[in-house]
């Protein structure tokens, strides 16, 4: 009974810590487009040329468009965790995969990205909550909508080796183009997506996965995999 309570005693210390840090990541990410905001609300209301002013507003948009994006993935995140009717369950990460991809069509098509799946010959299952896992994918995919150009294939992965389960995201974008941290594609504004990484990384470990980044498989350039290597059920 004593191991049993200190157990859960570090395990709520751990998770106590966790979204400490959590929350002092979202505040780092919302500092900068919130100062950027504020100062360029205030230079473009000084400038007498229009196309400083002009200049002024875009950047204005720009980041104002980059504190909504992370202040929707934090509510999506919420919403996911709250819901008390999607329990830890067997998942199929094949069609799971297939779900979150048709949400995803339209804006494919509408930014010329191609969108592949690519998926085991037998089902691939792991424990989870299956909107945490749609979170957790949606991000990844966004992420290489929005640091590629027209023309990119991005490939959505299924696999499947012993007791190892993956799910992974690839795209074939230039060098520099998709990897957070690096310069990106001029079609693909920057979009401070760093948060959206760290939710599903998040998500992964809650999932007793891990999240891994290398450059795939030729002709892919760049892969975020999310990757189970044991049993272990969802906490």
């Amino acid at each position: 009974m004593v191991r049993a309570i200190n157990g859960l005693i570090d395990r709520s210390q751990a998770q106590a810590s966790r979204e400490r840090a959590f929350a002092s990541d979202v505040a780092h990410e919302l500092r900068t487009p919130l100062s950027v905001i504020a100062l360029q609300s205030q230079n473009a209301a000084v400038q007498a040329d229009p196309a400083d002013r002009a200049e002024a507003l875009a950047a204005l948009q720009h980041e104002a468009r980059r504190a909504g994006r992370i202040l929707s993935g934090l509510l999506d995140l919420a919403r996911a965790q709250s819901r008390e009717d999607d329990a830890a369950q067997d998942v199929d990460l094949g069609e799971l995969a297939a779900r979150v991809m048709a949400g995803f069509a339209q804006a494919s098509h509408d930014s010329g990205h191609m969108l592949e799946l690519a998926c085991a010959p037998e089902p691939v299952i792991v424990q989870g909550k299956p909107l945490l896992l749609e979170l957790a994918v949606g991000n990844l995919i966004t992420n290489a909508l929005m640091h590629t150009g027209p023309g990119t294939l991005i490939e959505v992965a299924v696999a499947q080796a012993g007791a190892s389960r993956s799910l992974s995201v690839s795209d074939n974008g230039q060098d520099g183009d998709s990897v957070p941290g690096r310069k990106p594609a001029p079609q693909a504004p920057a979009s401070g997506l760093g948060i959206g990484l760290k939710l599903v990384r998040r998500i992964a470990a809650s999932h007793h996965a891990e999240l891994l980044r290398d450059s795939g498989e030729a002709p892919m350039t760049t892969r975020f995999t999310l990757r189970w290597t044991t049993d272990a059920s969802f906490t």
